[in-house]
């Protein structure tokens, strides 16, 4: 057996794995938080493979980018089927499928080679997508879906926005700096804006005001980083700062995840 068969079998088994344990996942989302939980996810993972597109197509640590990006490809798809099994309201239900059909387009261009000559038409896809995600979140927190809506779309905001300034800047480095400086800028300001509704919630832990703390000090390093390469553009330098900030976003929503489904048990 040659090692280009072992090799291709070994791929095999691993989407095949990643599949039955998404379809495995998908079963455990019922409750109205989990599913606003898997909505504002699936709305992130727009810029998550925004960025990793854009990052492969600077030659930005393209290896590991293409790798981000065919996993958060596949994990949109396993977002889709978990949300498509556990909604059952019928306006929400029309709206993902406004969301598959932008998806099945989406991932045609994604699937592709990166190409600075379909940049632009690919964020107007993926914009148009984003759009769509928010309308579906829009009508979870009308549908009071979980008492914790706004506190998980809120934090879920927080880490698309992150993702989001990391593929703008990337963007801005591979020579499309005329169009999204503004779009760039705006991402930042909505990032301190965001930070200031989620410090006023009610609710937060003392766990959760010390991780907020924690990240408004991770944007302000990252706001100095980016003003002292202005002019010269390091993209692999913002975006590992902007994964640091992930990693603490991830943890915050899950605590607002626990907090939400407590909050929803007490009825």
């Amino acid at each position: 057996m040659s090692l280009i068969t072992i090799k291709t079998q070994f791929l095999t088994f691993l989407l095949l794995s990643l599949s039955l344990i998404g379809l495995a996942q998908a079963a455990n989302i019922s409750t109205g938080a989990e599913v606003v939980n898997a909505a504002a996810e699936q709305r992130t993972l727009t810029q998550v493979m925004l960025k990793n597109y854009v990052l492969s197509g600077l030659g930005v640590r393209s290896r590991k980018a293409n790798q981000a990006l065919t996993k958060a490809i596949t994990r949109f798809d396993l977002q889709q089927q978990q949300l498509m099994s556990a909604v059952t309201d019928t306006q929400m239900l029309q709206q993902l499928q406004l969301i598959q059909q932008s998806w099945i387009s989406l991932q045609v261009q994604y699937k592709q080679k990166p190409d600075l000559t379909r940049l632009a038409e690919l964020y107007t896809m993926n914009e148009n997508i984003l759009n769509q995600g928010t309308v579906l979140l829009e009508d979870m927190a009308s549908a009071k879906l979980s008492k914790g809506t706004d506190m998980l779309e809120l934090m879920g905001q927080h880490e698309l926005l992150c993702q989001r300034l990391s593929a703008l800047y990337g963007m801005m480095a591979w020579d499309r700096r005329d169009e999204i400086e503004t779009a760039y800028q705006e991402t930042y300001r909505a990032l301190s804006d965001n930070l200031i509704k989620l410090q006023a919630l009610p609710l937060s832990t003392a766990s959760i005001k010390r991780g907020l703390k924690k990240t408004r000090q991770q944007l302000e390093r990252l706001r100095k980083t980016a003003e002292a390469s202005k002019e010269a553009f390091v993209p692999g330098l913002i975006d590992r700062s902007v994964v640091r900030m992930v990693e603490q976003a991830d943890q915050l929503q899950a605590e607002y995840l626990q907090l939400a489904s407590s909050l929803d048990s007490a009825n």
